[in-house]
């Protein structure tokens, strides 16, 4: 839809750690513990702490195999990278998060502050 926002418009993401995890048939969202939230309905890439990659929501079916998210659950956000189309968020263990958004007449997704003095972000 969009591309991401400048980074110091998300810096408000490091610090924050995702508590809860939800596979909904064709998004994941990531809820942060204070009630902020990323929600993804386009690709996105996990690599886990030991290096395996995982690639999600790539095609028009709904992911189908394992889902490998655990370490990326209480650990805090260290730091971002933001480009016109991937923002790529790095765990305190060396987990990494990269989601895509896309040129297009759809949302790719959106990020919702945890505090009440932002709007929802929509990428």
């Amino acid at each position: 839809m969009r591309p991401f926002p400048p980074a110091t418009d998300l810096q408000f993401l490091v610090g924050l750690h995702i508590t809860q995890i939800c596979l909904d048939p064709w998004h994941t969202q990531f809820r942060f513990q204070n009630g902020g939230q990323i929600l993804i309905e386009d690709p996105f890439e996990h690599l886990e702490a030991s290096g395996r990659t995982h690639q999600h929501q790539v095609s028009e079916t709904q992911d189908r195999g394992p889902v490998f998210f655990r370490d990326l659950i209480q650990q805090p956000i260290t730091g971002l990278d933001r480009q016109p189309w991937r923002l790529t968020l790095t765990f305190a263990n060396g987990a990494v998060l990269r989601i895509a958004s896309e040129d297009g007449p759809y949302e790719s997704g959106q990020i919702t502050p945890p505090s009440g003095d932002r709007g929802v972000i929509m990428f």
